[in-house]
């Protein structure tokens, strides 16, 4: 008796749930199946396959807004010019950004409760990173040698090639880096402290996808079992606690900006935490680790992304090699010093090489992502209740081929070759206004778009071009069997192969 009752008590919660999904949004075309029970089949197919069934959507509904059944809710997706530009512009009381992340990243299981409720470092991310960019930039550098040498190099015999598991060590080289500005030396190198912020990150990717597998009702008994937050920040805690203990004293004995006091992350973060809890050890741990996710997995996917088609396709080395010769000199870029800027903004093929990547290989199916707070109306007519998330599709956008020639195949100079043809007929002038067309957030999604473009991309950017300008320079790649590895997909997200490996021969 007590079974039948519990039987029927999930029929009637999963029939709710289905006929409110339906209800929602039933004014606008499925990609897939749209009915109340057989888009649980394309909610399935979603997640096994997610680039098959927004790319089937974008060509039927080009231009139009269309839906994806997920196990909870549908998700609406904007595409064309018009509709795009509307999700880009509008404010963040009407389509808000953070809301929609709380929603997809399963934020309570994943990232920590008080993010939903106070995400005040990334504004710590978007303003004070970005402006001190320039000042921390020489201590990123260094540690980003330092890593590659500790990494790489010291297992590399002259002319001998040598197999490197790409993700897994360049997740180390972006950790190690990034950390020397978020907590610097020694922590920065602590193998335990860079063993959780990197297991933080596998755990919201993988835990985004797993909890959205179940229907709301079950949400929290998975989001339970799957959730290592807290115990992620106690690893962590015994790290930086006395850290924390130690600044702490410093203002408490000589102000808030006492002599040497030192220009990290962990230092902004505290100087910005919201009064009460935000304040405490357990607090700064979970903001600690939720800024390396941001970090960490942008940064070292987008590179390794990069690395797979470079190690496939040498004939790129040696057209970049000849580039950043030309512009930073025949230094190796071996430390700090070695390094402007300013030139490396030069190298335009550089800069395309990872545009192309990126166009080919993003983080995933879904950007722009957007939850309705209010009723909102698309410039085409089109109204969407509150509550809804809306995003833009990125690798059908990508792929479209009038928008890019032979989109499906990699170009790595395709983004470089106008600017240098309009330097050539003496229109140098007009290359800004070429790249922003190039890059618009209507044709190329990679980074979103509007006041939401993601916070920390120049801080990204930086690392990532420094990152491979150092490879090209001082080190051969290839891939064994030729052939770039197949991407992994977990839903909508994209990563490249965590157990590929690409072959390494220093430079003499």
């Amino acid at each position: 008796m007590l079974l039948s009752l519990v039987i029927l008590a999930a029929i009637v919660a999963v029939s709710a749930q289905a006929l409110r999904r339906h209800i929602s949004l039933r004014h606008i075309p499925a990609a897939g199946h749209g009915g109340i029970f057989s888009s649980y089949i394309t909610s399935l197919r979603f997640t096994i396959n997610a680039e098959s069934v927004l790319y089937d959507g974008y060509k039927k509904y080009k231009g139009r807004i269309f839906k994806v059944a997920q196990m909870d809710r549908w998700i609406a997706f904007a595409s064309g010019d018009a509709l795009l530009e509307n999700l880009r512009t509008a404010p963040e009381h009407v389509l808000s950004m953070e809301a929609a992340m709380v929603d997809l990243l399963q934020s309570d299981y994943t990232l920590g409760e008080e993010i939903r409720r106070d995400a005040y470092h990334v504004g710590v991310i978007r303003h004070i990173l970005s402006k001190n960019l320039a000042v921390i930039l020489p201590e990123i550098l260094d540690e980003m040698v330092s890593a590659t040498d500790d990494l790489i190099r010291t297992n590399l015999s002259k002319d001998i090639w040598v197999p490197i598991r790409a993700t897994e060590t360049f997740s180390k080289i972006v950790c190690r880096a990034t950390n020397r500005a978020f907590i610097g030396l020694p922590l920065c190198r602590d193998e335990e402290y860079c063993s959780v912020n990197l297991q933080f990150t596998n755990h919201v990717v993988f835990g985004t996808v797993f909890t959205g597998m179940f229907l709301s009702f079950l949400k929290p008994v998975a989001g339970q079992i799957w959730s290592k937050v807290y115990g992620l920040q106690e690893r962590l805690l015994r790290t930086i606690r006395p850290i924390i203990s130690e600044r702490r004293h410093h203002i408490q004995e000589y102000g808030p900006s006492y002599p040497d006091k030192p220009n990290d992350m962990l230092s902004w973060l505290m100087d910005a935490a919201t009064p009460g809890h935000c304040q405490t050890d357990e607090s700064l741990a979970v903001r600690m680790l939720n800024v390396n996710f941001l970090a960490l997995h942008t940064t070292s996917s987008t590179f390794v992304h990069a690395l797979y088609h470079l190690a496939s396709k040498p004939t790129y080395i040696n057209i970049l090699r000849e580039e950043l010769i030309d512009n930073l000199g025949p230094n190796r870029l071996r430390s700090a010093n070695d390094w402007v800027s300013d030139k490396l903004e030069k190298c335009w093929k550089l800069d395309s090489f990872f545009k192309e990547s990126q166009r080919l290989n993003g983080m995933g199916a879904m950007s722009l992502p957007r939850k309705v707070m209010v009723p909102f109306t698309f410039s085409d007519g089109t109204v969407l209740p509150p509550g809804i998330i809306v995003a833009a599709a990125p690798t059908a956008t990508h792929r479209d081929e009038s928008l890019y020639n032979n989109a499906a195949e990699f170009d790595g100079l395709r983004f470089s070759k106008t600017r240098e043809n309009l330097v050539m007929q003496g229109k140098s002038d007009k290359i800004e206004e070429e790249r922003l067309r190039l890059t618009s957030t209507h044709n190329y999604l990679s980074f979103g778009g509007g006041r939401h473009a993601c916070p920390g991309r120049f801080f990204a950017s930086t690392i990532l071009k420094s990152m491979m300008a150092h490879v090209i320079l001082n080190y051969d790649v290839k891939l064994e069997s030729g052939q770039r590895p197949a991407d992994e997909w977990y839903g909508p997200m994209c990563m490249p192969s965590r157990k590929a490996k690409v072959l390494f021969k220093a430079l003499e």
